[in-house]
């Protein structure tokens, strides 16, 4: 389910198109696009992982700011 912040923007490729998620047994966080975060489950990070929880933004707290952002999805949507 994803938090409050459903904001869409037009650039995609930047965080702001794109939720946070995790991994049901993880800390790492994953860049999720926002168009598919807005939906039902399955989701699938940028990088191609499976996330169990969708919830913040790619480019807060919850994403870039957190303690293990995904290389991955770093090097492919910056922020």
């Amino acid at each position: 389910m994803t938090s409050g912040d459903h904001g869409t923007s037009g650039d995609h490729g930047t965080g702001g198109s794109h939720a946070a998620g995790r991994e049901q047994d993880g800390e790492r966080a994953h860049a999720v696009p926002r168009d598919a975060a807005d939906g039902p489950p399955p989701w699938v990070a940028a990088c191609g992982t499976p996330v169990a929880v969708v919830q913040g933004s790619w480019s807060g707290r919850r994403g870039l700011g957190s303690s293990s952002p995904c290389a991955e999805c770093r090097r492919l949507v910056p922020g």
